[in-house]
């Protein structure tokens, strides 16, 4: 595999500590120096055997933020940005945001909507909440997300489990307006025609695929809970956004009309049905 000219600055960066401007003005030395060299050779060698340059510079960009990862989560997609430009289009009240990752969706959302004071993100993963909790860090939202390990909404359907973030005097989501967002995995199990190398070989698998049938069984279980946690708690509005497969704009459509549901799909940057808006 060739290295072009953005991937060997990306890896120049990672080793000096340098951004892309401060690159261009102070050059590396070619060769460069022996600990410095081997460690170039060693990343390179990561990149020729199809691990993603995200994960071996620890760092992507994402709604022009930067964001930490690594091979404890998925790589965030460009794709994906059109879920953040229609929640922000939204006024609400609380957030949450389901199997977060690295939480680039809700850090995207409250970096730009400094409004909404309160976020719960949710992952299944302990691993995953690791890399969440850098980049809360990082971007200085520690007083405004709560991390809480759990499958989907499962424990919100409880009595009052938020009752340590409310006083316990009522529940914090009665009379709310709130945005749910969730990029859940879609893929047919180990659909390997369709996915490319690096995203087969590194990237983690539970955040991947989910299920043989229809692969939208996982977000069928989301938008029940969703329609139960408003009835139960008496929210005043749920709207919900989802990031779906190349191919699941039918099975979606045809779900959400057998629940009398409003919804609306958006394209992504290849023209690809990629996000629906569901009105609960």
């Amino acid at each position: 595999m060739s290295l072009d000219h953005k991937i060997k600055n990306l890896i120049l960066q990672k080793i000096t500590g340098l951004n892309k401007e401060q690159l261009f003005l102070n050059p590396p030395t070619n060769p460069l120096p022996n600990k410095d060299g081997e460690l170039y050779e060693k990343l390179v060698q990561r990149y020729n055997s199809w691990e993603p340059i995200e994960y071996i510079v620890e760092n992507v960009n994402f709604y022009g933020l930067d964001f930490f990862v690594d091979s404890r989560v998925l790589v965030p997609r460009d794709d994906t940005e059109i879920m953040v430009e229609e929640a922000l289009m939204q006024d609400f009240d609380i957030l949450i945001d389901v199997w977060t990752w690295s939480s680039c969706i809700p850090i995207s959302i409250l970096k730009n909507k400094e409004e909404i004071k309160k976020c719960f993100v949710i992952d299944i993963s302990n691993k995953a909440l690791e890399v969440s909790k850098i980049n809360i860090k990082k971007h200085n939202l520690e007083n405004k997300i709560n991390q809480v390990e759990w499958s989907l909404l499962s424990n919100f359907l409880v009595e009052n489990p938020l009752a340590p973030f409310s006083g316990g005097k009522e529940h914090l989501f009665k009379e709310k307006e709130i945005v749910i967002t969730a990029n859940l995995p879609y893929i047919k199990d180990w659909d390997c025609e369709n996915i490319d190398n690096e995203t087969l070989k590194f990237e983690p698998g539970l955040a991947l695929y989910w299920w043989e049938k229809t692969w939208f069984e996982l977000y069928e279980r989301l938008v029940n809970q969703a329609i139960t946690l408003k009835e139960k708690f008496k929210i005043k509005s749920i709207i919900l956004f989802i990031e779906i497969g190349f191919d699941q704009k039918k099975v979606s459509e045809t779900f959400l009309k057998n629940l009398n549901l409003n919804f609306e799909f958006f394209k992504d940057n290849n023209t690809i049905h990629r996000c629906i808006k569901i009105f609960i």
